[in-house]
């Protein structure tokens, strides 16, 4: 087997969509960004599970909008409890949970009250080291509850044929390529993520499956991009994490900040009772993100980004977009000759 594997990779800033022409006149007012997979109706947008991002804060803020919140796993079940039974529709909130014992029984004992929740979302830091006790939930859940099943995260054909295999209903692609993670600079590991779209992609479409993209999104064209991947489903975190919705802002000197972490980061060690070993590096950035207005805000660049985006490949829906959507490979992606003249205050 050679060492390297000489197919050049790409990610989200390799490359741009190629234009096409539109078979009919199109507007962005004419794109419906809805989609029906059946057990979701709305905009494939997903919150990610951080603990600022992921929060019942977060979930009530953008309630009958039609986006997913990924609820972080920290809360205890009465927290699960309290939160879940103050809302009308719990078909956009996904609990997440990892493998371990303790995790999988939290999960279960909210599920056991709230068997309505719209999705499972199963995080774990590396699925390529635990892929059986990962398949082994997959199953155990897909057994005992009517609720799509996420899990990953992952970036190849492989391990997505095996997680497809065990039934899962969402593969979730990404590895380090997340704004909060540094598992690609202190463990050297991942691969570019719209290469690791269009690969799973593949595995996903003949078992029936549904992609999660997973990080590496940092405006709204890289949205676009991902969707015209192959992602049918798009997570945001580092995008939304300046917003006032999150949890975990705190005031230094006069102004407000999001204090954003990734989950393998040693911060994320010490506030939930994870110890540091000298075999666990600190995997995750540890930030401070000023706060800068709403995430609807936000959310509506990115509708508005794909709109448009659908428009310039003669698209009318986002299934339409993954159709018609042809990547050229760019040496420059953009001008930033005055970018720091841009006013970020309107």
């Amino acid at each position: 087997m050679s060492k390297v594997d000489n197919n050049v990779k790409l990610d989200f800033s390799d490359v741009l969509i190629k234009p096409r022409i539109s078979e009919s006149k199109l507007t962005r007012k004419d794109i419906d960004l809805n989609v029906d997979y059946g057990y979701f109706k709305g905009v494939p947008i997903v919150i990610t599970e951080m603990v600022s991002t992921g929060t019942y804060n977060m979930a009530r803020a953008l309630e009958g909008t039609n986006i997913i919140t990924f609820i972080h796993k920290e809360h205890t079940v009465q927290e699960h409890t309290k939160n879940l039974m103050n809302f009308k529709d719990l078909s956009n909130i996904g609990l997440s949970t990892g493998c371990g014992k303790n995790d999988i029984k939290k999960l279960k004992a909210v599920l056991d009250i709230f068997p309505d929740v719209g999705f499972i979302n199963i995080h774990i830091a590396n699925a390529y080291a635990n892929v059986e006790g990962l398949c082994e939930l997959i199953a155990d859940l897909k057994a005992n509850y009517d609720i799509p099943v996420a899990a990953g995260v992952v970036a190849t054909a492989d391990i997505a044929e095996v997680l497809a295999n065990a039934g899962v209903d969402i593969i979730r692609v990404g590895v380090g390529s997340g704004s909060a993670c540094k598992t690609r600079s202190e463990v050297g590991v991942g691969v570019p993520q719209l290469s690791a779209l269009i690969e799973v992609k593949e595995v996903a479409d003949r078992y029936g499956c549904r992609v999660l993209s997973c990080g590496g999104v940092t405006n709204a064209g890289d949205v676009a991009k991902a969707m015209g991947a192959g992602a049918d489903f798009v997570i945001l975190g580092g995008m939304i994490s300046k917003s006032e919705e999150c949890d975990n802002i705190v005031e230094v000197d006069g102004k407000k900040y999001v204090n954003f972490y990734g989950l393998g980061s040693a911060k994320q060690y010490s506030k939930h009772g994870i110890s540091e070993k000298e075999y666990r590096p600190d995997e995750g950035r540890n930030l401070m993100i000023p706060v800068e207005g709403s995430v609807h805000k936000v959310i509506n660049q990115v509708k508005g980004g794909l709109r448009s985006a659908c428009t310039y490949v003669g698209a009318k829906t986002l299934e339409e977009l993954y159709d018609k959507t042809t990547f050229v490979k760019v040496n420059h992606q953009i001008n930033t000759t005055l970018a720091k003249y841009e006013n970020s205050s309107n």
